[in-house]
């Protein structure tokens, strides 16, 4: 039967999934994280990774993405099997199957990449030009630290400051980032230097 191998897929996906919900594994135990640095000089389409992003593969969780291929795949042999194609080999089936199952899983994909697309919210950069305070007992050029809030825990920066000297409780505006240094260089803010 045409159906076996996308079967056998479900079967095992069902095994993993009840394991997760029963607290056995984590959710993300198989998930691999194709995350796609397109910030490079190079040809985009040199990295041979584009199809994984067309199929939202870095986009989704790995295991939802197969589970979602796994049903489709399955559906699709019944279907192609029963229906659409009964007198073509077992082969074919599959290969249609499993082909079609891929852009079927690309569409069904689509509406829930928004759901878990995450957003580094306090990049280095996202933090020029923001307001933090002093934490420790001075800030000079060598070195010091201060807390910036957020909506939940300050983040604690590593600073420096270039133009004197800055003491525990002034206020300080990120000016640049050091990624060297892993370090913020802050200046005193207009209601300090009065």
């Amino acid at each position: 039967m045409p159906i076996q191998p996308s079967s056998v897929i479900v079967a095992v996906l069902l095994v993993y999934w009840s394991v997760v919900a029963l607290g056995a594994l984590d959710v993300e135990f198989l998930d691999w994280d194709f995350d796609l640095n397109l910030e490079t000089d190079a040809n985009v389409f040199d990295i041979g990774l584009v199809p994984l992003r067309f199929l939202n593969l870095g986009s989704i969780p790995v295991m939802i993405w197969v589970s979602l291929y796994a049903l489709a795949a399955w559906f699709l042999s019944m279907a192609i099997s029963l229906y659409w194609a009964p007198d073509q080999t077992h082969g074919v089936v599959i290969a249609e199957a499993f082909g079609l199952a891929m852009l079927v899983t690309k569409f069904v994909t689509n509406p829930l990449k928004p759901i878990f697309e995450t957003t580094d919210t306090n990049r280095p950069e996202s933090l020029i030009g923001q307001t933090c305070t002093i934490t420790s007992m001075t800030v000079t050029a060598s070195g010091g630290e201060a807390s910036y809030a957020t909506g939940q825990a300050p983040l604690i920066l590593t600073v420096r400051c270039l133009d004197g000297e800055l003491e525990r409780g002034h206020t300080a505006e990120i000016t640049e980032y050091s990624k060297d240094d892993n370090a913020y260089f802050v200046c005193a803010t207009n209601e300090e230097n009065k």
